[in-house]
């Protein structure tokens, strides 16, 4: 297991150290959304590389569309090219679905669209975020696991009481897909005393 934050513009000023410190040994990397490179995404790429953090990217969904949800992955496909000379990073490149545009249309067939074209690419650690809500049948479930492919890994919110790495707890989470890869599980927004959303990534 490996404890794990994510963060985007909105945390300018991250005290790396104390990310240490912490025992954190993992970042997820906010990319951008439409074609807009997030502001801190260079700069935040370059201090997680400076602090020896392993590191992933995710990329804020709008598409209600197939062709929309191809140019999305054109689009992240062109960054990672520039930034990262075509490089997949190590925990992954997420497509973060859960803007209420995306109802527009069927989730789940952007999810697909968009996981196939970086496949397309060349990048083969590609996965899903969404709320447990989002996901699950007992939810709204606006994405149908069972219709995709067993090897997409799924990245879980799911918000409990606790907002210590020492709370999180995924396998609940398993309980109604056991067979599909939960590969991270954001337990809180709040992480005491960073603030920052935070996640433990599962290695299995």
């Amino acid at each position: 297991m490996m404890k794990v934050i994510d963060i985007s513009a909105w945390q300018e000023n991250v005290d790396w150290q104390a990310v240490r410190e912490a025992g954190i040994e993992g970042v997820i990397l906010k990319i951008g959304e439409h074609s807009h490179l997030d502001d801190m995404f260079v700069d935040h790429i370059n201090k997680a590389v400076e602090n020896c953090l392993q590191f992933g990217v995710y990329y804020f969904a709008r598409a209600c569309t197939y062709d929309e949800a191809v140019a999305e992955a054109d689009q992240v496909a062109a960054w990672l090219k520039e930034y990262l000379r075509g490089e997949t990073p190590s925990l992954g490149i997420w497509y973060d679905a859960e803007s209420k545009r995306m109802l527009n249309g069927d989730v789940t067939e952007c999810c697909r669209a968009f996981i196939n074209r970086l496949t397309d690419y060349g990048h083969q650690y590609n996965g899903i975020y969404a709320s447990w809500n989002w996901l699950s049948a007992e939810g709204d479930h606006h994405i149908r696991i069972e219709d995709l492919p067993d090897y997409v890994p799924y990245w879980v919110a799911n918000y409990g009481e606790g907002n210590t790495f020492e709370t999180a707890c995924r396998d609940y989470l398993k309980e109604e897909y056991p067979n599909n890869i939960i590969r991270m599980h954001q337990f809180t927004d709040n992480l005491a005393g960073f603030g920052y959303d935070a996640s433990i990534y599962y290695d299995e």
